[in-house]
C-alpha cells in the first residue's frame, strides 16, 4: 500500500470518527426536541434554552458531516455536460472542480477562523434563555470546513495520480 493510500485511509477514518460525533450529537438533538415537546406537553413549561441548544448541535452536525460525504462521494453531482465530454476532457473538468472545491473551501475556513478570532476577542455570546460563548460554534465551522478543503486536495490528488480508478479495479 502506498503512502498516499495510508494517508487516505487514515483521513477517512478520521472522518468517519467525526461523522459519529455528528451522529451521536443528532441522537442527542433529537432527545432534546422529544424532552422539550414532552415538558410542554405534560407540564406547559418547555425546557429552557432548548431552541438555542438545538441551533448550536445543528451546526456541529453539519460541519462535522460535510468532508465525511466528500470522501464518500455523497454530495450532489450535475454531469449533464460534463458526461458528454471525451475520456481525456472529463478528467480535466474533474480536475478543475476538485480543485476550485479545494480553494473555494480554504478561503471559506480561513474566512471562518478570523470569525472564530473576533468573536472570542470580544466575548460574544448566544442570547437567549441560556447565555454561552458563541466562538466554539464558530470555531466547529471553521472546524468542518477545513476538513473538508483538506478533503478536496486529497481528492484532487487521488484523481491526478490515478489511485482512485486503481483501488476500483483491484476491488472487482
Amino acid at each position: 500500500m502506498s503512502l498516499f493510500d495510508r494517508i487516505w485511509r487514515g483521513y477517512g477514518r478520521f472522518l468517519y470518527g467525526c461523522g459519529l460525533v455528528a451522529g451521536y450529537t443528532t441522537f442527542a438533538m433529537m432527545l432534546l426536541v422529544i424532552a422539550n415537546a414532552a415538558s410542554r406537553f405534560l407540564f406547559n413549561s418547555p425546557v429552557s434554552g432548548a431552541f438555542e441548544i438545538t441551533e448550536t448541535m445543528l451546526t456541529v452536525l453539519v460541519f462535522l458531516s460535510l468532508a465525511l460525504t466528500q470522501y464518500e462521494g455523497g454530495h450532489i453531482r450535475v454531469v449533464l455536460l460534463t458526461q458528454r465530454l471525451p475520456g481525456g476532457l472529463q478528467k480535466i473538468a474533474r480536475l478543475a472542480a476538485l480543485a476550485l472545491g479545494a480553494a473555494f473551501f480554504a478561503w471559506c475556513a480561513y474566512a471562518a477562523w478570523g470569525y472564530t478570532l473576533a468573536s472570542y476577542a470580544i466575548g460574544e455570546q448566544q442570547w437567549g434563555a441560556v447565555r454561552y460563548p458563541l466562538y466554539p460554534v464558530k470555531f466547529m465551522v471553521f472546524f468542518g470546513l477545513t476538513l473538508l478543503a483538506v478533503q478536496y486536495v486529497l481528492g484532487l490528488v487521488r484523481e491526478a495520480t490515478g489511485t482512485e480508478q486503481a483501488e476500483e479495479l483491484a476491488s472487482k
